[in-house]
């Protein structure tokens, strides 16, 4: 999807109701400051302008029924963000993406959701990416980590 290097693509990913939909709402909201407002079971879509700019957010739904929507729409990714629910700790879906994406050479970070849920201190321990830890439903982190993941994909 990248042309001429005015586009990238950032898919966002992780389990099932880890705060996926929640970081893209956010994401169109804070950086373009409209509200997004269209959900599927199958993905989410927004775009914002960086720097001139587009890029294309897509997430994927966390369901393993639907591992083949992460695959159809991680093909031509430029990045990602993967999204742990803090409460509930790294799923085998968690675990399975982080693999494909360290297997693949795909600059990535993990958003460690719903801080203000956790009951214990979650173990991240091998994850070679940055963590940072946001609250999607308040938007704490949220564009910092996004931020992040653009220097990281270069854009």
């Amino acid at each position: 999807m990248k042309v001429k290097n005015k586009e990238t693509k950032v898919v966002i990913m992780g389990s099932y109701n880890s705060g996926k939909t929640t970081t893209l709402e956010n994401l169109c909201e804070k950086m373009t400051k409209v509200e997004y407002n269209g959900t599927t079971i199958s993905l989410d879509y927004g775009n914002i302008l960086v720097g001139g700019k587009k890029v294309h957010i897509f997430t994927t739904p966390g369901q393993e029924r639907f591992k083949f929507m992460r695959e159809i729409l991680s093909q031509g990714l430029d990045g990602a963000i993967v999204v742990i629910d803090s409460s509930r700790g790294l799923t085998a879906t968690d675990e399975n993406i982080i693999k494909r994406l360290n297997d693949n050479q795909i600059p990535y970070v993990v958003f460690a959701n719903k801080q203000d849920m956790i009951l214990e201190e979650l173990d991240l321990d091998g994850i070679d990416a940055p963590i940072i830890p946001t609250i999607a439903m308040k938007g704490e982190g949220v564009e910092d980590g996004f931020n992040l993941l653009l220097t990281l994909i270069g854009s």
